[in-house]
């Protein structure tokens, strides 16, 4: 069934709407899920939760993307579960990005991440889609490098290269928007 098709049913109410996201993204949600969480039954929980967030959000929402709509739920709730049970391996992975920028707890802090966010989004338009997929997969979905690079059928130094050369592209572009880097 196509996602248009699906958010109908949302919006008709209908819990056949759950059933169809289920068999079109449930492997992908759990991938998601897993990554951040890395436990089957905390990632189960991750879904059960997210399906329950979509949900409630269409209607009156009517998500563009119905696939980047729930897959930013289900990070998000991984997220929330992740912090939830205060478990530290996920930020290990940031680790290669904090090299480039320190992410702060003050609200000035964190208002120079979110116009951060912007910065990285802007530099990610600029890069090789290859490239940026990559980056993606990395750092928003929280894929280790060896499963990028059995999904893109390239080797795990071809990522890794990628995405040092990413980082340190993005190094020198923040260091030209004048970010203290």
């Amino acid at each position: 069934m196509d996602d248009l098709s699906i958010i109908e049913l949302f919006f008709q109410r209908s819990e056949k709407a759950i059933t169809e996201i289920k068999l079109k993204y449930n492997s992908l949600c759990m991938k998601i899920a897993n990554s951040i969480l890395l436990n089957y039954e905390d990632s189960e929980e991750c879904l059960n939760t997210s399906y329950l967030k979509i949900w409630n959000a269409v209607p009156p929402k009517r998500p563009d993307s119905l696939c980047g709509y729930l897959c930013r739920i289900v990070r998000n709730t991984a997220l929330t579960l992740y912090k939830a049970t205060s478990r530290r391996s996920f930020f290990e992975k940031y680790e290669e990005l904090s090299e480039i920028y320190r992410f702060g707890e003050t609200v000035e802090e964190i208002m120079d991440s979110n116009m951060l966010g912007d910065y990285i989004n802007e530099f990610l338009k600029k890069e090789n889609p290859k490239t940026r997929h990559i980056f993606i997969l990395r750092y928003y979905f929280n894929m280790a490098v060896k499963d990028i690079a059995d999904s893109l059928e390239m080797s795990e130094q071809a990522v890794s290269s990628r995405l040092m050369r990413a980082r340190n592209n993005l190094r020198k572009f923040l260091s030209e928007k004048g970010v203290e880097v």
